[in-house]
This record gives structure tokens, sequence and C-alpha cells, in this order.
């Protein structure tokens, strides 16, 4: 007698993995479930750790008058790859309130303001175009992090910056490619790309400071009251480059040498366009003198620049100091330059938010290094010296990476910098040089 020999058919087969199937698509989200809800958990946990030992540790120091700051790094037991962020404020009462910007595993989650008994847990989205370039970029670092080369900085103000090499913080503007430093407060600020030509940040008559020009930026008074115009800088990018005056005179040397100010390939004057200006922020700029005491530490510098010393208030006598311009530490107007410290911060090297002269082994500035602003020549900044004997010096980077002071006289490069309005829109582009970012209004 034959034997009946059991199996499964083609079709029963084809069954059992149909069934298989949707017993994957059914668990497979609630297993992703489970493990983001440990996360979740898990950094809730963590932050409620912190907020407690945070307290313990305020309650120690008030008690004994320790004067230790407590910061994240000083209670958390979390690793350093797990956030971007982490702030703690004490309130009237000494509750700590923890806030942290996920990264790594806790990447696309954020906590604002937990406490030892309370902690909520926001679920971030990826930016997505049609909101304001600050948002935007804010939206990008706390979603993506450095893997966007982007950081929050180490100054008080924390502002958003993009760092490293070469970053994709390209944008298409006045019909040419400018870059996103970063953000400041409700701005974003760009800076040219490529040098717009070499020119004097001032230059004077003989008579004035040697012939070497003011370090004043912006407009003042003299000193028996008759208005002052500003540095020849100043005036020629807010005057011709921004306001189209052909009339505007450029500088490149001592004593009132006029050069050509600066032409398109077909020989027309650089100027920005009607769209273009309708973008630009009319902004308040800082511009404090830094004393030379202040040119190597970073955070010394990001203050002085935003501080009250002036670039003539070291300096009463002698041929570089005769000038009678009043001087100011802000100045409100479309166009200036960027800051010493957003060359310091660009650079991917943390040895550079401390220290903007640090040197290897091989005496190379450090702070050259993977720096995206970085352009081999050397650039004026926005920086007055504030020197006994000097009136007339301004701070610049040299073509090898260092921070120098110079007569204000000297032609060096030129990078213009502006901050876009609040309410621009970044509608396209993904920051690449061949794809920039796109704005309107």
């Amino acid at each position: 007698m034959k034997k009946n020999k059991s199996g499964f058919t083609l079709i029963e087969l084809l069954a059992v993995i149909a069934i298989l199937a949707i017993i994957l698509v059914i668990s497979i989200p609630k297993i992703l479930d489970v493990i983001e809800t440990s996360k979740i958990n898990t950094l809730k946990n963590a932050v409620k750790l912190i907020a407690d030992s945070a307290e313990k540790k305020y309650t120690e120091n008030e008690a004994f008058g320790e004067e230790e700051e407590i910061t994240c790094d000083s209670v958390s037991k979390l690793n350093k790859e797990d956030y971007n962020k982490c702030t703690i404020i004490f309130d009237e009462n000494g509750i700590a309130k923890v806030s942290i910007l996920g990264r790594g595993k806790f990447k696309g989650l954020k906590v604002i303001e937990a406490t030892k008994t309370s902690a909520e847990v926001i679920k971030l989205e990826a930016p997505k175009y049609g909101i304001t370039a600050v948002e935007y970029i804010n939206g990008l670092y706390e979603y993506y992090g450095d893997s966007y080369n982007l950081k929050i900085d180490n100054t008080k103000d924390q502002n958003v910056r993009y760092y490293g090499a070469n970053p994709n913080n390209y944008v298409s503007f006045n019909n040419e490619l400018w870059r996103i430093i970063g953000v400041f407060g409700n701005n974003v600020k760009l800076i040219r790309s490529e040098k717009l030509g070499t020119l004097s940040w001032d230059s004077s008559e003989s008579s004035v400071n040697g012939g070497d020009g003011i370090n004043q930026w912006g407009e003042s008074t003299y000193e028996d009251g008759t208005s002052y115009p500003g540095s020849d800088l100043m005036q020629y990018l807010n005057k011709m480059y921004y306001g189209g005056d052909t009339t505007i005179t450029c500088y490149g040397s001592a004593n009132n040498t006029t050069t050509t100010c600066p032409k398109d390939s077909k020989g027309n004057f650089l100027t920005i366009d009607e769209t273009s200006k309708k973008l630009i922020d009319n902004h308040t700029w800082n511009t404090g003198a830094i004393k030379i005491s202040e040119s190597t530490d970073t955070l010394l510098f990001y203050n002085a620049e935003r501080g009250m010393v002036s670039g003539k208030s070291s300096c009463s006598d002698g041929d570089n100091c005769n000038d009678t311009v009043e001087r100011t530490t802000t100045w409100t107007g479309y166009i200036a330059l960027p800051y010493v410290t957003d060359y310091a911060y660009a650079s991917n090297e943390s040895i550079c938010e401390i220290n903007m002269l640090a040197q290897d082994s091989s005496n190379t500035y450090i702070c050259r290094s993977n720096n995206w602003i970085y352009s081999k020549y050397n650039v004026w900044y926005l920086a007055p010296y504030a020197a006994f004997g000097f009136a007339n010096s301004s701070f610049f980077i040299h073509a090898n990476g260092k921070l120098l002071n110079r007569i204000v006289s000297a032609d060096y490069n030129v990078f213009p910098s502006i901050y876009l309005k609040s309410n621009v829109i970044i509608e396209s582009g993904n920051g690449s040089e061949s794809n920039p970012y796109m704005l309107k209004l």
C-alpha cells in the first residue's frame, strides 16, 4: 500500500508568509513605540535626578558659602554624547529647573524646566521650509545637532553657529553666494562668500593720526559738535554698496590715497539689488574696542566687542591720536564687517572657544584649521584697538590665521556682513554650494 505524504502546498506556504507579514506589520510599530517610550522615560528620570542632585549641591553651597558653579556636568550621570545642551536654573526658593536638548540615543527629544518631581519630554520634528530662517536653523540644531555642523557657543548669549571646514550654510543672496554665520537673538547673520575688494578701513589727511585714519566705525561728532560721517569703509558699504551712491570715494592707503571702488566683470560698481535690500535688517552693531590683554581670550574678546571701551580711550597725545572725533561703542546700519569672534567660533577646534591665538607644535595657528570663514587673505574685522598712543588701529586676521592689529589705512580684504530681518523665510535649498538656501520675506 502507498503511504500518504504530508506537506504544504504552495498556496499554504504563501498563506503562512502572508500571516507572518501581517503580524510583523502589526508588531513592529508596537516594538518601536516601546523603545521610544523607554527612551522618553529614561530621559525623564535622568533630568529629575539632575534636578535633585543640583538642589542638594545648591543647598550645600549655600550652607558652606562655596562658590562652585553648579552645572549639568557637575551633577549629571548622562554621557556628553546624549545631549547638545543642558542648563540648570534656580528659582527664588532654590528649586532647580533643568532644560536639556537630546542627541545620540535621545535625538529628537527635548525637556524644558524639569524639576525633581516633574518632567515633560517634547518630541521634536525636523524643520520644514516656509518658516523663518531663525526658526529653521534653530530647528536644524535642535533636531540634528552637530551632524549639521551647528553648535551653541560658550558665550552668555548662547548663539547658534555654523562651524567646521565646510558646513552647508550657503545662501543665495543678491544673486551671489553668501554664508550663514549663525543665529543671534531674532536675526540670522550672513557673510559674503567671496571678498568684495581690498580697501582701507579708514584713511585721513597726513595731519590727522599720521595720515592713517580714525578707528571710529560709525557716524559721530567732533569735539566741537560738528558731524563726523564715519569711517571710509562704513560709508562705502552703506552709501555705495547698499545705497547705490556712485559719488562715494574709496581709499586704499594712508594720507587719503584713493582707489577704485569694487566693480563686477562688466565694469559696474558692485551694489545690493532692491530685492535683497528688503531682506536686510537695520541692525545695531557693537563696536567696542579691544585691549591687547583681551586679544587672546575668546570670551574676553566677545565681551569687549560688546563693551564700552572706545578706540581712543587710552590715547591722548602723539601724532597717532590727535583726531578730535568722539568715539561710540555701537552703530546702527545695514552693512558692516564680521566680528573677530565670528572667526574664532567658526573653527571646529574647541581650543578656539578659549584661545584665539592657540598654536600647534609647528607654530601653526590652530583656529584657521577646519574653519570655513578662514580665507587665506588679510581680512578686516569690526574691532577697534584700544591702545596707548594709537587711535588709528583696528584688528584683522592675517593670511596665516593670526589675529593682529594694524593701522586702519592698510588696504586689506573686505567680506561684508549683514543681519537678515526676523521675518525672512527659508523657502528651499539644502545649504550646499550647489543648492544654497533661497530666501524671501
